[in-house]
């Protein structure tokens, strides 16, 4: 294996390892997402639990005694800071699956440039291929040739 061939099994080799990496960035995007979707679930379930207090107060007509009143206080405002904190970690997390995203598209150009220089390079040994071939075969014609004009002689 010449000089030309090699570097195109090198590159075949990087290619190889470019879509792979796309491929596990892809999947680590999928798998941000459906988390997402979890903490957006969450979030929402967070929130019907705190309103959910006010309805059981007003459904009452606001004649809960102190501590059920100061409990159900206590509740919502634990139900609200946790949600907080929820919208907070989706923030980062949204900001993560931004930088994923980055990277994905990063590593789908990378993989989209090496495809287009290992096809080049393809070409080359197919032309030096070519030229070989016909390097033969010319050389075989020759040979020929001055057979035919030994024998004739």
């Amino acid at each position: 294996m010449n000089g030309p061939e090699k570097h195109l099994k090198r590159l075949d080799t990087l290619s190889d390892l470019r879509e792979r990496e796309r491929d596990r960035l892809e999947a680590d995007l999928a798998s941000r997402r459906v988390t997402q979707q979890r903490f957006q679930t969450n979030l929402a379930r967070l929130e019907q639990l705190a309103q959910g207090g006010t309805s059981a107060n007003s459904s009452a007509g606001g004649n809960l005694p102190l501590a059920l009143s100061l409990n159900n206080a206590n509740y919502k405002q634990a139900v609200l800071q946790l949600a907080d904190r929820h919208r907070q970690d989706l923030a980062l997390h949204e900001a993560q699956m931004a930088q994923a995203q980055q990277a994905l598209q990063g590593a789908a150009l990378d993989h989209l440039v090496m495809g287009k220089v290992r096809e080049r390079q393809q070409a080359l040994v197919g032309r030096l291929q070519a030229g070989r071939d016909q390097k033969t075969q010319d050389e075989m014609a020759n040979q020929a040739w001055l057979r035919r004009l030994a024998a004739s002689q």
